[in-house]
């Protein structure tokens, strides 16, 4: 495949398991508020994380790793781009969350709340997982076949 298809194809796949991925975090972190509004926004905004993230990732993947990178070289590209979207994604939410009560409540989304911070590493660390999750899955996709 070329590289300029194997590039959009990553995307789009990055795309789709990002927002399942995206989804799939929100709703647990949506969980621990213990509130069936809680995970419906978890839900909303890990799907719109994913939905940004997932393409980025993947045509990163995609384009690092072409088809001789496989599942580890997905997973750790996917990690750092992750985390450096998550970062500037938490510092931008920063303002946001602390407007937000129930955030406030809750044990572990209270990093949310805390400040720039606080919200750019949880925020860090969730992006690093989405993305090793995503990266992993378009970095083993696109791994040629012998």
């Amino acid at each position: 495949m070329r590289l300029k298809g194997m590039v959009a194809n990553s995307a789009l796949t990055g795309a789709m398991w990002g927002v399942v991925t995206g989804v799939c975090l929100g709703a647990s972190m949506g969980a621990l508020t213990l509130t069936l509004v809680g995970i419906v926004a978890g839900v909303i905004v890990g799907a719109v994380s994913g939905a940004v993230t997932g393409p980025l990732i993947g045509a990163t993947v995609g384009r690092l790793g072409g088809t001789t990178g496989g599942v580890s070289i997905g997973a750790y590209t996917g990690m750092v781009m992750g985390a450096a979207i998550g970062f500037i994604g938490g510092i931008l939410f920063a303002n946001v969350a602390q407007g937000v009560e129930l955030m406030r409540q809750t044990v572990f989304l209270n990093g949310l709340a805390q400040g720039p911070f606080q919200a750019s590493m949880l925020g860090a660390f969730l992006g690093s997982c989405l993305g090793a999750a995503v990266g992993a899955i378009v970095g083993g996709k696109n791994k040629a076949k012998p």
